[in-house]
């Protein structure tokens, strides 16, 4: 981002003030550090923001926007640029959509369906869940006194995650704030 700076010298400004003005500008490096450390506020402050909105079922929140937020840092700035990083890999998902698949020799990725097993693994559960297979995967249940399933999970072969075009801030806001 270019940033352009117009000063405007009132009547009987001392020279020294618009020089010393001129210099602090003119050190790039700085200049661009101070912008970055601005986006990075920038963006905590988003990520924040973005905690507080529901999740699409109205569960309760597993906060992963904050831990989005507590890993972006400024990285450093040069001449030329300005660097700020989010370590966390969710971010990518959460910009551009991803298509999830099971890792490690597994067949199927557990979809909780009640809010009672959102953000726990079946396979770190103690109950007793059957397994029923249906045309896309399966489900995971436990079993009634009268042969019903209350079900737990749905097992999916892969989930598609849509991309979320409020994952960034608007550039108006970036603008501002730098």
């Amino acid at each position: 981002m270019l940033l352009k700076f117009t000063v405007k010298a009132a009547k009987g400004a001392e020279i020294r003030q618009i020089e010393a003005l001129q210099k602090k500008l003119s050190d790039a490096a700085r200049l661009n550090a101070v912008v970055g450390r601005s986006f990075e506020k920038t963006l905590r402050n988003h990520f924040r923001k973005q905690n507080r909105r529901p999740n699409k079922r109205c569960w309760r929140k597993q906060g992963v926007w904050n831990k989005i937020a507590a890993d972006t840092a400024f990285a450093g700035a040069d001449e030329t640029s300005a660097t700020v990083t989010i370590r966390n890999p969710i971010i990518k998902a959460k910009i551009f959509g991803a298509r999830i698949k099971p890792k490690g020799g597994k067949k199927f990725l557990a979809i909780p369906a009640i809010e009672a097993r959102y953000g726990m693994m079946p396979s770190a559960l103690d109950d007793e869940l059957q397994f029923r297979k249906t045309r896309r995967g399966g489900i995971l249940g436990r079993i009634n006194s009268d042969g019903t399933m209350q079900v737990h999970y749905w097992l999916v072969r892969k989930a598609d995650v849509p991309r979320d075009p409020q994952a960034l801030p608007a550039s108006s806001e970036v603008a501002a704030d730098a």
